[in-house]
């Protein structure tokens, strides 16, 4: 599903080591990835980055967190498949039969340990099965961001 490249990537740029990565840090971390951002004179505008900051610090607190990092790299993935029955498909792949919901100790077969974890912080706890995630209320969340 998705890889280990954006924890890795997140941990590289923490040059702290507190877990989030600061405006310069995440700057860094994208230039990294790909974009094109341009180095400016400190105080300049780049509304490029700005228009990216909307959306993975909407709070502006200045930092951005390994979830905040994890949904951002999602949306970016999302962009590139078609519907969210596809994203559906994967996680049903993971699942022991055709049912709307993933259990914690698939998700943590199936993922890295951090993936796994972040998907059972994001998704919704299925009703009625002990340890049991709702992927399809994740998934459709994913795509109406």
């Amino acid at each position: 599903m998705w890889n280990c490249l954006p924890f890795i990537i997140h941990r590289h740029f923490d040059k702290d080591h507190s877990g989030k990565l600061n405006h310069v840090e995440f700057k860094a971390c994208l230039r990294s990835l790909g974009y094109d951002l341009p180095i400016l004179e400190e105080g300049q505008a780049d509304p490029v980055f700005e228009e990216i900051l909307n959306s993975v610090d909407p709070n502006r607190d200045g930092l951005v967190s390994m979830d905040e990092f994890m949904a951002f790299m999602i949306s970016r993935v999302s962009e590139n498949v078609e519907s969210s029955k596809e994203v559906e498909s994967a996680f049903r792949a993971i699942t022991s039969g055709d049912r709307p919901y993933v259990t914690a100790s698939e998700l943590l077969q199936a993922l890295p340990k951090e993936q796994a974890e972040y998907c059972m912080r994001n998704m919704k706890p299925y009703e009625g099965i002990a340890d049991a995630y709702d992927y399809q209320s994740f998934t459709h969340s994913l795509f109406s961001s």
